[in-house]
């Protein structure tokens, strides 16, 4: 029995409600920041940012756990996508196995997330690589996935990975 106190208190020691902290995490300076670095003429560039916790909203002290950082990460840049192109399981909270569209881009963020990529004029759908699955959790209601228009000029388009976040 005593054998096992140790163990048990390195495992609640290392359990933690959020991987990050508010402290570690001001997402909006961070926005801010990653506006000033597109070199970009013609193109997408934005944030990809995970949120957790308890999301919320409270009234009084804020005592909400939700937290949303930068993060490092995949981002996959495809043909304009529709649910009907995509092999997705329902219930599966925005992942998806693949898509029937052809891969434009693929890029990585930087460690504050920054993400830019050159692209033509034209519609694409952005996804966020994620435990080995594509995931997007916004469509525009046409059922397009998580789509960007380059017009002509440089594109902002800030994602968020939220599945594991309570709203």
């Amino acid at each position: 029995m005593y054998r096992l106190l140790p163990l048990l208190f390195i495992v609640l020691l290392s359990c933690s409600k959020n991987r990050f902290s508010k402290s570690d995490c001001d997402i909006q300076q961070t926005r801010k920041e990653n506006a000033t670095k597109p070199t970009i003429t013609e193109g997408v560039w934005g944030t990809v940012s995970f949120t957790e916790g308890n999301c919320m909203p409270v009234v009084g002290p804020d005592i909400t756990s939700c937290v949303t950082c930068p993060v490092q990460r995949t981002v996959r840049i495809y043909e304009y996508t529709t649910i009907s192109q995509a092999n997705y399981q329902p219930g599966s909270g925005g992942f998806y196995e693949s898509f029937n569209t052809n891969l434009v881009s693929e890029v990585q963020t930087d460690a504050n997330g920054f993400f830019q990529a050159e692209l033509p004029k034209g519609s694409y759908t952005v996804v966020i690589m994620e435990k080995g699955k594509l995931y997007a959790n916004l469509s525009d209601g046409q059922g397009g996935i998580n789509p960007v228009v380059v017009e002509g000029g440089r594109e902002q388009l800030d994602v968020n990975i939220n599945y594991q976040a309570a709203y």
